[in-house]
């Protein structure tokens, strides 16, 4: 049996959703021709070899009432050490089921990479691209792709002034955003200038740099791609929305929020979509999955929202489905992921030696 490790929790603000995620891939690994070593970081940084039921992972229980073992990636062996007898714990996949800071980011990619591990997911420099919402946005743009038009600001700057001329050409509402982060932690839509201040306060506490982005009168359209040469995409899903914008507890509860897959969008446009992603995916070097996020204005016009290079994998997450609506069910996206992570990996040490 292959020897799979899933690496779960992280120095995130998203650590509760990691649980979730993670929670369903054991699960379903498990029920498959896989041993299944499950890894948890918690939110202070500390790795531990958990071995106890699934329910302790979602119930945010797996350290206080689990058998848990303290370990750390080794740099002079590929795996990770236990501080005991067990010595050195060696998966032959690593599986970061991670959202969010130092999960997505190419933090945790560089980590595996120094421990010469194949790894589930995008490498380094797409996962650091993908993650920082600005710099995405001046890549796609050079690709003819364009985003809502925004600014970055930081508490350094002077905001009130960047925020004036920002409010005075694109006028309200307006969304506030952390330049690095996901699940929609720390969003907040402003539709006055006072709103727009309580936001960035609000906002300053998840990152040190905020997108401000006019709001879009639209509809947002989603696209998951697995792969790596050969590319599996995913069939486009729309967000059916009831409130004002798709916030945290819309995204993870659905209490008035509806997803469509497929997207209730003409076929043409939805071919557009998938190329736009398609094109998005390879440019950036994307490798394993992800799910591009866009706009579509009333007039039609596509625009780039951001990049999730590991989505969610809960019961009711956006990446399975589309991939199922495409003919792919969840236990062959994860088959697939585990022999992409081992393809990348092969080829990267052909490249070096």
């Amino acid at each position: 049996m292959k020897k799979i490790a899933v690496i779960f929790g992280g120095k995130s603000t998203e650590y509760e959703i990691s649980l979730e995620s993670a929670s369903s891939v054991i699960s379903e690994l498990e029920k498959l021709d896989f041993e299944v070593l499950k890894i948890g970081i918690t939110f202070e940084g500390e790795w531990y070899l958990f071995n106890g039921d699934n329910n302790l992972i979602s119930n945010d229980e797996w350290l206080s009432e689990g058998d848990c073992l303290k370990i750390q990636p080794s740099l002079n062996k590929k795996g990770f050490f236990a501080a005991s007898e067990k010595g050195y714990i060696t998966p032959e996949v690593l599986f970061p089921v991670l959202h969010g800071q130092f999960g997505e980011d190419g933090c945790i990619q560089g980590v595996f990479e120094m421990i010469e591990i194949p790894y589930v997911g995008c490498p380094i420099l797409s996962s650091s691209l993908c993650m920082n919402k600005w710099i995405l946005h001046l890549f796609s743009k050079s690709l003819g792709i364009e985003s809502t038009p925004s600014i970055i600001v930081s508490q350094k700057d002077s905001l009130e002034e960047k925020i004036n001329t920002f409010t005075t050409e694109q006028g309200f509402p307006i969304f506030v955003k952390p330049n690095e982060g996901g699940s929609s932690k720390g969003i907040t839509k402003a539709n006055s200038m006072h709103e727009l201040k309580l936001a960035l306060d609000k906002g300053f506490v998840y990152c040190n740099k905020l997108i401000i982005q006019k709001s879009v009168d639209g509809i947002e359209i989603g696209c998951g791609i697995l792969g790596n040469e050969e590319l599996i995409i995913g069939e486009c899903d729309e967000i059916d929305l009831q409130t004002d914008f798709f916030d945290y507890v819309e995204k993870y509860q659905l209490l008035s929020a509806k997803i469509h897959t497929p997207a209730r969008i003409p076929t043409q446009l939805s071919k557009k979509i998938k190329q736009s992603a398609e094109l998005l995916y390879r440019s950036l070097g994307c490798r394993g999955l992800s799910r591009i996020d866009f706009f579509v204005t009333k007039s039609g016009e596509i625009l780039l929202n951001e990049i999730n290079t590991m989505p969610g994998f809960t019961s009711h997450s956006r990446f399975p489905a589309m991939l199922a609506a495409a003919g792919v069910s969840y236990p062959e996206i994860l088959t697939k992921l585990i022999f992409l992570a081992e393809e990348s990996y092969g080829k990267y040490v052909s490249s070096v030696s």
